[in-house]
């Protein structure tokens, strides 16, 4: 099994985009997508795949000191297997230079929000109705995120 992370590609946007849609019930567009992969100064959309199959996806934003986690999927039938361990440690690495990650999990999303804690987020808020199903976000950061 070879893991790799490496930026999103234009050609990668259709099979992450089939991803997204089975993964979130609030999938966000193909149009967004897009534009990650155009904003490359403050955009950093990756894909991690294991022999060339997509089996992982975040799309990250910095910018004005911080980092944004926007987006963070393992395909489902990958899951319980630590790629999204190696998924996130990867984006912290790569961004160690900045003071604070955020992020927005659903509340419901326990083994998320476990992974989240386990690299020391911790929770600042709730977002209020912040999905389009009006469940609740739970608003989390990481500060000092260099990785020892």
């Amino acid at each position: 099994m070879k893991i790799k992370i490496r930026r999103m590609q234009f050609d990668d946007i259709k099979e992450v985009y089939h991803l997204e849609q089975r993964i979130f019930p609030d999938a966000w567009s193909l149009e967004s997508f897009k534009a990650d992969v155009k904003k490359r100064q403050i955009s950093y959309p990756c894909v991690m795949t294991i022999d060339s199959k997509i089996v992982g996806y975040a799309v990250i934003w910095h910018y004005a000191g911080e980092v944004h986690i926007g987006n963070f999927a393992i395909d489902p039938d990958f899951r319980r297997k630590g790629l999204g361990n190696h998924l996130l440690k990867f984006i912290l690495q790569k961004f160690n230079q900045y003071e604070e990650v955020y992020l927005e999990v659903r509340r419901s999303n326990l083994p998320a929000i476990e992974l989240y804690k386990k690299f020391n987020f911790e929770e600042l808020y709730i977002s209020s109705a912040y999905y389009s199903d009006r469940e609740d976000a739970l608003v989390m950061v990481k500060r000092n995120i260099q990785l020892k």
